[in-house]
């Protein structure tokens, strides 16, 4: 008996419930496609496989734009709000005027991509569509950081700085510290507008560090949802692989194999192993094996260094 194939029958209309009822981007064609071209008469790679897919945490189209909004109201405005109530040891306040405080900070603040290479790809300037066309962020309030000028800037109380997810952290340490920022910063310092950054998704650990490391002086970062080692594939926190017969090992030396033979790492940026899609794409930090793709492999989602 095929216990690798009987896995992969009994679980394959679950992966059919979780692609038509939560993900809105790949479909359940696109996915036995992929499983079909890597893993043909593999029994072992597709179970596996199945393995990382019942596990992959897939944010949607509409669970980013509520991310984002969450994070915006609840964990900036909102936050603001109440510590200035409570400051004021009053907590008792209309709902019509707390709002109001929330519309006047909204007003009241400028938000800027995240961009590495300064490119249209880039996930940030996706986070700037979604306040623009559904969360109502005003056209004027958005723009680059190598457009910024003190006579404009000076106009607003909060600068946010905005992307989708952080991983290994390198991306958003270099952009903090770089020359262009330090020039923000002392505009911001001048008329005390304070500094956020606002990212939908992020790695606890790697943030705890850049905050350690003082990576961050200067600047407040709010995470919508965070990830933590418990969702690291090859991670022995994770709960996915059975234990008692050293299976991530097991499946560790197995994709060590297609590494060697077809060129696909099963690690991503600085050796994370999440498995991670938000919607139409998913970071460098994800698992290659979902995204790179060479003459021996195929990819399940294209990004733009597949």
């Amino acid at each position: 008996m095929n216990t690798y194939q009987d896995f992969f029958n009994d679980k394959v209309p679950q992966l059919r419930v979780l692609l038509s009822t939560q993900w809105d981007y790949l479909t359940y064609a696109n996915v036995i496609e992929w499983l079909d071209d890597n893993f043909k008469n593999d029994s072992e790679g597709r179970y596996y496989a199945l393995k990382i897919l019942l596990n992959l945490i897939y944010y949607s189209k509409r669970d980013l734009e509520e991310l984002l909004d969450f994070g915006l109201h609840e964990k900036i405005y909102g936050e603001i709000v109440k510590e200035e109530y409570l400051n004021n040891h009053n907590i008792y306040i209309p709902t019509s005027e707390a709002e109001a405080k929330v519309n006047e900070l909204k007003e009241h603040s400028y938000f800027v991509p995240l961009l590495d290479s300064n490119k249209p790809h880039e996930s940030g300037n996706s986070v700037i569509g979604d306040l623009v066309h559904k969360i109502s962020v005003n056209e004027s309030q958005v723009g680059f950081h190598w457009n910024i000028k003190e006579e404009f800037l000076q106009k607003f109380k909060l600068l946010i700085f905005v992307d989708d997810c952080v991983g290994s952290g390198s991306q958003l340490k270099k952009f903090w510290n770089s020359t262009e920022i330090e020039k923000v910063k002392v505009i911001c310092q001048k008329y005390d507008i304070k500094i956020y950054y606002l990212v939908l998704i992020g790695y606890d650990k790697k943030l705890e560090i850049l905050k350690k490391d003082g990576e961050l002086k200067g600047i407040k970062v709010v995470v919508c949802d965070t990830l933590s080692d418990k969702n690291r594939i090859f991670s022995n926190e994770n709960t996915i692989w059975d234990k008692t017969n050293n299976e991530i090992q097991n499946a560790v030396k197995y994709f060590e194999k297609i590494r060697k033979e077809r060129g696909v790492s099963f690690l991503g940026f600085k050796k994370l192993d999440f498995a991670v899609i938000l919607h139409d794409r998913l970071p460098n930090w994800s698992l290659p094996i979902l995204w790179k793709e060479t003459d021996g492999w195929k990819c399940l989602l294209r990004r733009k260094t597949s």
